[in-house]
């Protein structure tokens, strides 16, 4: 049952109360995190998951709904997103087999390098169309291996600002890549874009 106290944080957060969203926030980060950790075993996949929760609460406050105490409905929330990680994690391994296996088997096939140039320029293509910002910083995540708390540092940026431009990178090159890869072969360039393409 939400109590009266709990009440007002809710309504404080739907309303997007910026002191009540940071009271949260410092209250239960550092627990979220160690629970997190019990699921994902890593503590920077876990402390990304956490953050990833705080990002999407605040940026969707006004649709937030929650029906039970704060701590059940913040420590649900990661369970779930700590499970779908899980999930998603497996299924990239088995993209990632499957294309090593394919490349492998037609690395000489002239088509194959014929799609791969084609996919090349579209990558280039969606990444050019991105605003200079997001650009910069997703290239900094996905092609220079910056985890999204350096890029925050170098850049003089809030972490959720540097999951906000990579969000809409990977927004953008989803919706480029889609029309010509199967779900799997998507995931799995998307994810491993330094190996498949090169920036001029």
């Amino acid at each position: 049952m939400i109590n009266p106290q709990e009440s007002i944080l809710i309504e404080g957060l739907q309303e997007g109360n910026k002191k009540i969203f940071d009271y949260l926030f410092h209250c239960y980060y550092s627990g979220l995190v160690v629970y997190a950790i019990k699921y994902v075993t890593e503590k920077e996949a876990a402390e990304d998951l956490v953050q990833d929760f705080f990002f999407k609460l605040w940026m969707q406050h006004k649709q937030l709904t929650i029906n039970q105490t704060i701590k059940s409905y913040f420590f649900v929330s990661v369970k779930n997103r700590c499970l779908d990680y899980l999930r998603h994690s497996e299924i990239k391994q088995k993209a990632s087999d499957y294309f090593s296996s394919v490349r492998e088997e037609s690395i000489t096939d002239a088509n194959d390098f014929l799609v791969e140039a084609e996919l090349s320029s579209r990558i280039e293509k969606a990444l050019n169309n991105l605003p200079e910002k997001s650009r910069q910083v997703f290239i900094m995540n996905r092609f220079n291996g910056f985890s999204p708390k350096e890029i925050a540092e170098k850049e003089n940026l809030s972490i959720r600002t540097v999951e906000g431009h990579i969000g809409k990178a990977l927004k953008l090159l989803r919706l480029e890549l889609e029309p010509y890869l199967p779900e799997l072969l998507l995931i799995m360039v998307i994810q491993n874009l330094p190996a498949f393409f090169k920036l001029p």
